[in-house]
């Protein structure tokens, strides 16, 4: 059994990545101010606090068991970039 048959028994729920991004912007109360989608600027949701931060973070890594440092958001442009991360594999389609 390879680890992705893992991560599926660890994963509650597989989401969509529009389940995904409706998430991120629920976590992080963007409603009203920013549309949460593929092309989602990073610096755009992340003019947030550290603890914003944190639960981004704990999101994938609860949602997916995908462990992403805070250091690592400096690598992504979008949250599509973050989408790539997590891998495709693990959303629902």
């Amino acid at each position: 059994m390879g680890i992705n048959y893992y991560k599926l028994l660890i994963q509650k729920e597989i989401m969509t990545k529009e389940e995904f991004f409706n998430q991120v912007e629920e976590l992080l109360e963007l409603e009203g101010e920013l549309e949460t989608n593929s092309d989602t600027s990073i610096e755009d949701i992340l003019e947030i606090d550290s603890l914003g931060h944190i639960t981004l973070i704990s999101l994938i890594k609860d949602s997916f068991g995908v462990e992403i440092k805070a250091e690592d958001f400096s690598q992504f442009d979008t949250l599509e970039d973050i989408v790539s991360k997590i891998g495709e594999a693990n959303f629902a389609q």
